[in-house]
């Protein structure tokens, strides 16, 4: 199933470049509501360790999603659902991840579980309160955090249900790296699983305590890479306002990818300047 991401030519242009899609952190998102609440027993926002990409599985062309995140001179991307690099959580094979290591993969300041990060498209939420929607993410049981991701990251205020948004996720763990001691990200990326073993003597207390204190990440984004079959059949959509600049423009993005289709607004000549 395609589906389609409103944004800009330069946006196109580092996709294609570099065969990845940003996730934004949600406390980036323009819907500043979607951060300020917490949840569970402390009350922890677990929305500021969640990372999204968003898209529409409307076909149809919106203009308020035009006007919000492309501009009339932007473009609509269109590509498959299924468009990311996927890695299965070996041996079990339940689970197609963002992440190729069973043990997770570390980012300079957090942790991000193979297992917990699912390639899936969720659909967003649109409700009247998303304050008290938000209640159930998280509770202690036996002196232990227990967390509840599904609703994470899909919540918002009805008003923006002109959007009729969809999501992927990425959700993560803070982690200070003061408390690694002489351990980093790098180093824990290339361990296997015997020394990774090992060193979860510091990094689960570094985790918990790192979780307990609601260390704010400074990492604001990550790059997920993508399926070359995704990037082959690629359609994009020009906005309704678009030049033949912009469009000799696209063209020339896309002259290594004879898959691709091109096509015009339906608004196109109808939107006055």
């Amino acid at each position: 199933m395609k589906i389609y991401h409103y944004t800009t030519i330069e946006t196109l242009a580092l996709i294609l470049k570099n065969k990845t899609i940003r996730f934004n952190r949600l406390d980036q998102v323009d819907d500043v509501e979607e951060t300020m609440y917490g949840s569970g027993p402390d009350d922890l926002i677990y929305e500021k360790y969640t990372f999204t990409s968003c898209w529409t599985k409307e076909e149809q062309e919106n203009l308020a999603l035009w006007k919000m995140y492309a501009g009339y001179d932007g473009i609509r991307i269109g590509m498959n659902e299924k468009m990311f690099i996927s890695y299965n959580n070996e041996p079990f094979n339940t689970v197609e991840s963002y992440f190729q290591n069973s043990m997770g993969f570390y980012g300079d300041d957090y942790f991000a579980p193979q297992i917990n990060n699912q390639i899936k498209l969720y659909d967003v939420m649109y409700v009247d309160n998303p304050k008290d929607e938000r209640i159930d993410y998280a509770t202690i049981k036996n002196n232990k955090r227990i967390i509840n991701t599904e609703k994470v990251g899909l919540i918002k205020r009805k008003e923006w249900e002109v959007q009729k948004e969809s999501r992927f996720k990425i959700h993560v763990i803070p982690l200070n790296p003061q408390y690694l001691e002489n351990l980093n990200s790098k180093s824990l990326n290339t361990m296997n699983r015997m020394e990774l073993t090992k060193a979860n003597f510091i990094l689960t207390p570094a985790l918990v305590k790192s979780l307990d204190e609601h260390y704010p990440i400074k990492t604001t984004s990550m790059f997920i890479s993508l399926r070359q079959d995704a990037l082959e059949n690629i359609e994009v959509l020009m906005g309704p306002q678009t030049s033949e600049a912009d469009h000799i423009i696209t063209e020339s993005l896309l002259k290594d990818y004879p898959n691709a289709k091109i096509e015009d607004s339906y608004f196109r000549g109808k939107i006055r300047k």
